[in-house]
């Protein structure tokens, strides 16, 4: 009886705050961007640069919710995809440039454009009496490598999977929670591409040297 009570008692919080929701922006915050180490195998030689079209940087996403949720979200998206993209490639690589033309593509070793495809949110069921939930995140980016001309070298898209970390109190501090772990979702998409586009290099650079030593 006691349990049944306390299920009901929490399911009624629940229902007030989250039927009372609220629309939150999620904008881009330099400080929730890891700023941890990055792994020797995610250098990449030679400097990046960021190419991202103005439409890629107005473009905002209304993600869907995976669950009843307390609040819906605006996430300016293309601005994250850039801002995050110049601080991992800055780190990996020999420094990272972001521009809106491809006018001096030829000075870089690499040429990307990261453009975030979807993005789902959501909240696992309560605990107890403390109204507790577990925000998640899911992001999918796209990766796109470029010739200095803009032709695809390389395509590839990357899905976090669910990503949570820690419950918190049903509260407006979950605005501030699923924002932190968007930026750290796409943050380590970010790495993985940075992985694969020095196995990318190695590739072409083993092609280019058989290459030689066949012309020979």
């Amino acid at each position: 009886m006691q349990d049944m009570l306390s299920f009901l008692r929490a399911a009624a919080v629940l229902a007030m705050l989250f039927l009372g929701g609220c629309a939150a922006s999620i904008a881009y915050r330099p400080a929730y961007v890891p700023a941890g180490p990055t792994s020797p195998v995610d250098r990449v030689k030679g400097r990046v640069l960021v190419f991202t079209t103005l439409a890629d940087d107005n473009r905002s996403i209304t993600p869907g919710a995976t669950s009843l949720t307390a609040f819906k979200m605006n996430v300016q998206a293309g601005v994250m995809a850039r801002e995050i993209a110049l601080t991992v490639f800055s780190r990996v690589a020999d420094g990272a440039d972001e521009s809106h033309d491809l006018a001096n593509a030829a000075r870089y070793t690499i040429v990307l454009r990261p453009q975030i495809e979807n993005i789902d949110y959501g909240f696992t069921h309560p605990k107890h009496l403390g109204i507790e939930v577990t925000p998640q995140v899911r992001v999918v980016m796209r990766i796109t490598l470029l010739d200095p001309i803009g032709r695809v070298l390389l395509e590839k898209d990357y899905d976090s999977g669910p990503a949570s970390q820690g419950r918190s109190i049903v509260s407006q501090k979950l605005v501030g929670r699923t924002a932190l772990l968007l930026h750290e979702a796409i943050y380590n998409l970010m790495l993985r591409a940075a992985g694969d586009i020095r196995m990318f290099q190695r590739t072409q650079s083993a092609a280019a040297q058989a290459t030689q030593t066949s012309n020979r």
